[in-house]
């Protein structure tokens, strides 16, 4: 897939540490197996052993680094939701 290679090389050569990528790699690859980029938490930390703090964490990074967008997304009543992210 083009966009796959894309971003797994923009993440290669990103200032970021091996964790960073690690979970970076584990989107890209639950991305590629849906339709929706609404990621689970549980799920990512899951995949890769690291703990939800740590996703949460790099998640951080990703943005600050302008690899992902993440939506806030809220639900009829104004609660919270899960995030939505787009690879940047």
């Amino acid at each position: 897939n083009k966009d796959y290679m894309y971003f797994y090389n923009k993440v290669s050569s990103a200032d970021i540490s091996p964790t960073a990528r690690t979970v970076y790699r584990a989107l890209l690859r639950y991305a590629n197996r849906k339709t929706s980029h609404v990621f689970s938490i549980n799920t990512i930390a899951k995949d890769t052993g690291l703990s939800k703090r740590t996703i949460i964490r790099q998640l951080a990074v990703f943005e600050k680094e302008d690899l992902i967008l993440k939506i806030h997304r809220t639900r009829e009543n104004n609660g919270s939701t899960s995030n939505m992210y787009f690879f940047n």
